[in-house]
């Protein structure tokens, strides 16, 4: 799968050529270390984008978690890539919660083995109209606390603007060369302090310190972003 994503060089050049991509904090990766890529969501094109920009810098193999809805849309390309299915519909059902443990169990065995993982915890774009950073699931966090990947933060702005599809138009080729895309890549948070949190027990002390660490993060990324954050 590394090599496949690799393969993809040219469609990531083509990305970089048919929009303004600012970045900063390239230096905060490691070629040969895995991470917990977090990034806050602002349009369908982050996703492409963060593989043109990330898939360079590493040596691992990057799995990404995507929409259910996208992940069935885009079944052909999701398998190769090594993407994970996750249900972010509202008002989860205790059956669709139970499947997207299942799905984060993937998630954690793929970060042992050595890969990496890209997940946006806000669970889809619910601030790109408005352009904020909107309340994050805790399901980085998680990753991050089972595994004791190191999480790298990542702030995106403008790509509401620049690759505005499902955000303010349904045409998919309306895109805005000149509305830069700015990306900032901030330095790895560890969370081995946290190694002896039971994420099963459902205590009320587990909850409160998984909100607490998810808010930290958002906070992170409205701030490497430069949007506001809203409470959800």
């Amino acid at each position: 799968m590394v090599m496949f994503q690799n393969r993809l060089y040219p469609l990531y050049r083509l990305i970089q050529k048919r929009f303004s991509i600012q970045i900063n904090g390239l230096e905060n990766i490691h070629r040969d270390q895995n991470y917990i890529f977090a990034m806050n969501h602002q349009s369908v094109m982050d996703i492409p984008i963060s593989y043109a920009i990330l898939a360079p810098q590493t040596n691992h193999q990057i799995n990404l978690f995507l929409s259910h809805i996208f992940y069935n849309i885009f079944f052909p390309l999701t398998l190769p890539l090594g993407a994970i299915s996750i249900n972010m519909n509202k008002g989860k059902s205790l059956r669709t919660s139970q499947i997207n443990r299942r799905r984060l169990e993937i998630g954690v065995k793929k970060l042992l083995q050595g890969n990496s993982v890209l997940i946006y915890p806000e669970g889809g774009m619910p601030g790109a109209k408005e352009g904020v950073v909107s309340r994050g699931e805790t399901g980085a966090v998680r990753l991050a606390v089972r595994t004791g990947t190191p999480m790298i933060p990542i702030g995106v702005r403008g790509s509401n603007q620049a690759y505005p599809f499902t955000v303010y138009t349904n045409n998919p080729f309306s895109h805005q060369k000149k509305i830069p895309i700015e990306i900032c890549i901030g330095k790895a948070i560890c969370y081995q302090g946290y190694s002896d949190l039971d994420l099963e027990d459902f205590s009320a002390s587990s909850k409160v310190t998984l909100r607490q660490l998810t808010e930290e993060l958002m906070v992170r990324l409205s701030q490497l972003s430069g949007l506001p954050q809203i409470a959800g």
